[in-house]
């Protein structure tokens, strides 16, 4: 270990306890790694690791490497997939596992106070007891942290009725890079919505860790609604799923989810599990209904009716069991695509594109030739109901030529984004990953982001190399 390493380490012994400063070679390997396949290839071991229990605590840290000009890199559970909770230039990773506390669920104001290391199915778990839950439900809820979800803003299935986690932050902790601390979304207030001042917290959800760290969360929960329905229907062309969920629109119903799997995960799955029954074509939406009893079981009757002009086959399931069945055509995806193409693994380098519904047919078709054309296997499926595209890259990491094809298939998958008016992360964050595509996303909205970055944070130390790109 290099002196100015056993300095740092040192430095923060003196704010934290011993036993909550990392700083052994061996036990700093894991936080050089999130999800992304960047992670894999960079390795970039962060000098020493801090586990704050308090708010007075991160404090301290933050204060140090303000003084000594070291980089801050705020973590969660370690699980998003852009390489935003690596120190990538070495310095503090603050991990916030100790940091798991809820502080209230009021339910009858509909929010909750928490810590930002709060596991989100964790917090589903508490809430449901009170009859409430969060709807943000992102594909990690088992692991991720709902301060990693407000640093990226993320979602699930769900955000085409409920939206994203933006929605549902109402205030924050926050400690700035100095050192001082604020509190945004009024001091005192537990309003479920406010029209005064800049609305300071949604400049913070999404900034990723980049603008201050979040040491508290005022939450928006919801009434969980009792009952659910849901619908599987075939297609023969992808075109007509998006005429199909045009249909549905156009008679004023907003689905709780409508996910789409392309004919490269409908192989998948049904290689996987062919007891599903999944229909032949090119396409297939889930499409959830939820509600009352009562509303649910019309609701569902005259969506499937409105579908199965387009579709070529339906079938609906009212029964939790078997709901739960056919959801799991969906959330078994990553063992589908490993027995889909034995011997290669799923990389998260390009998997995020979120484009206009009307472009989802093009946009797939156009990623389908691009894969082809580099001979790199995808499967692709997604939250259709938002125009979320997923595409599964699957490679042998030991093959240097298919990496190589892989990095350009994603480079290529971004650009493909932004060509038809869309975004390169719907959900899961721009981190490293895709920081070189936000000049082109944003043109000289980019230009304010990095001045807006430079007043709250002049030295630079929050989580640099994320967000801002070249």
């Amino acid at each position: 270990m290099a002196i100015a390493d056993a300095t740092l380490a040192s430095r923060l012994r003196d704010v934290l306890a011993r036993d909550r400063v990392i700083d052994d070679p061996a036990t700093l390997l894991p936080y050089a790694y999130d999800a992304s396949f960047w992670s894999l290839r960079s390795r970039r071991v962060p000098a020493a690791v801090a586990v704050p229990e308090t708010t007075a605590e991160v404090v301290a840290i933050v204060k140090l490497a303000n003084e000594l000009g070291t980089p801050i890199v705020p973590r969660g559970a370690g699980t998003g997939q852009t390489g935003g909770a690596i120190a990538k230039e070495g310095g503090i990773v603050i991990s916030f596992a100790r940091m798991r506390k809820i502080y209230e669920i009021d339910r009858r104001n509909l929010q909750s106070i928490v810590e930002p290391g709060l596991v989100y199915l964790d917090f589903q778990a508490a809430l449901a007891p009170h009859g409430l839950f969060f709807p943000p439900d992102p594909g990690s809820g088992r692991a991720c942290t709902l301060g990693g979800m407000a640093a990226n803003n993320a979602s699930g299935p769900h955000a085409v009725r409920w939206g994203t986690t933006s929605a549902y932050v109402l205030g924050a902790e926050i400690v700035l890079a100095d050192g001082s601390v604020i509190t945004t979304g009024g001091v005192r207030s537990k309003a479920l919505k406010s029209s005064s001042g800049i609305d300071l917290t949604k400049l913070f959800v999404g900034s990723e860790g980049t603008l201050g760290i979040f040491t508290k969360l005022r939450l928006r929960v919801q009434p969980r609604p009792p009952a659910r329905a849901v619908i599987l229907a075939g297609y023969a062309a992808l075109e007509d799923t998006v005429a199909s969920l045009d249909d549905l629109f156009a008679a004023g119903v907003l689905p709780s989810t409508a996910e789409l799997l392309d004919r490269s995960a409908v192989e998948a799955i049904q290689r996987w599990k062919p007891e599903l029954g999944l229909p032949e074509g090119e396409a297939v939406l889930f499409i959830e209904v939820e509600g009352t009893p009562e509303q649910v079981a019309a609701n569902v009757r005259y969506t499937e009716a409105i579908v199965r002009r387009r579709a070529t086959v339906t079938r609906f399931a009212e029964d939790e069991r078997e709901i739960q069945r056919l959801w799991s055509a969906r959330s078994g995806m990553a063992a589908a695509a490993a027995l889909a193409h034995p011997g290669k693994h799923r990389i998260f380098a390009g998997e995020d594109l979120a484009v206009p519904l009307s472009e989802v047919p093009r946009t797939v078709r156009r990623a389908r030739e691009l894969g082809a054309e580099l001979g790199v296997a995808v499967i692709f499926y997604g939250h259709f109901g938002d125009g979320n595209v997923h595409s599964a890259i699957l490679i042998d990491p030991e093959d240097a030529d298919e990496v190589r094809r892989a990095d350009e298939l994603a480079d290529r998958l971004h650009k493909l984004a932004i060509e038809v008016g869309g975004t390169v992360t719907g959900e899961h964050g721009t981190g490293v990953v895709r920081a070189p595509y936000m000049r082109a996303e944003h043109g000289d909205a980019l230009d304010v982001m990095k001045r807006i970055k430079g007043l709250l944070d002049p030295r630079g130390i929050l989580n640099p190399g994320s967000l801002y790109g070249p």
